[in-house]
């Protein structure tokens, strides 16, 4: 285990963790745990594939089909939590984001860059989360104007690393990441 005496450093490890997330498919940082707040107040969590993350703008970003239930959710309330846990490391990351949708033609330029292959994602027939009556009662049809950006503000970062002697930490934007050490 990593031990961390300085809370820009054990920062760091956690930049350097998500980074994999996109730059390496097997890493478990490429599927976070994305949970927003149902319509019915019940928190709802699901895995989605991280398509981008930006240390400079303190941003996650992930793609969608515009007629999902997180859609729905959150055009009612724009706060998400993303959580990663990271086996290897032993490190739990949870970051508290304001989420902006961006749908249309602005993301023309990011749905030319999903592979062919993936675009049946956004359009499948009927809506996600629709009762059909059997298990494959769908169709898949790639449509660009079911497509959204979801770009997470990220407003903190709480960090866990587990060990003989856990390590906890959380970073504020309000306080320009400036860390504090919790008790784990």
């Amino acid at each position: 285990m990593k031990a961390f005496q300085k809370l820009d450093d054990f920062l760091d490890f956690c930049w350097v963790q998500i980074s994999r997330g996109k730059a390496d498919k097997k890493s478990p940082a490429r599927h976070p745990t994305f949970v927003t707040s149902s319509l019915d107040g019940f928190p709802n969590a699901r895995t989605l594939v991280m398509r981008r993350s930006d240390r400079k703008n303190n941003q996650i970003e992930f793609h969608t089909d515009t007629a999902s239930s997180k859609m729905l959710a959150l055009e009612e309330n724009p706060h998400a939590v993303i959580h990663f846990w990271l086996p290897k490391v032993q490190l739990q990351i949870q970051m508290d984001v304001d989420v902006e949708v961006k749908f249309g033609d602005i993301t023309i330029p990011k749905w030319r860059n999903v592979p062919s292959n993936s675009r049946i994602a956004y359009g499948t027939i009927p809506s996600p989360g629709t009762v059909i009556e059997s298990p494959l009662a769908y169709d898949h049809s790639s449509d660009q104007k079911r497509f959204a950006v979801l770009v997470c503000h990220i407003q903190s970062i709480q960090l866990l690393l587990l060990g003989v002697k856990h390590i906890r930490a959380c970073y504020k934007k309000t306080t320009n990441w400036q860390g504090e050490w919790l008790s784990p």
